[in-house]
């Protein structure tokens, strides 16, 4: 039996995969693209992920802030 966790990751992938569907008329299992694309799509991923972190951090010391002053 999964774990709350493992099934909230799988249905959020599940839907992820859908979206990517719709979205490029593809899946993860195409041919079309060399390692080297792969890796490109990877690290483009990740530097979204790198600016996502970064706006939630200044996020959190914004409310750290205002919480210091109340």
């Amino acid at each position: 039996m999964d774990s709350k966790i493992l099934a909230a990751v799988i249905e959020d992938m599940r839907r992820r995969e859908k979206v990517g569907k719709e979205k490029y008329n593809c899946t993860m299992d195409r041919q079309d693209l060399s390692t080297g694309q792969w890796i490109t799509h990877l690290k483009q991923e990740l530097q979204d992920a790198i600016l996502y972190l970064t706006k939630l951090e200044q996020i959190m010391r914004i409310l750290k802030n205002k919480t210091k002053k109340d």
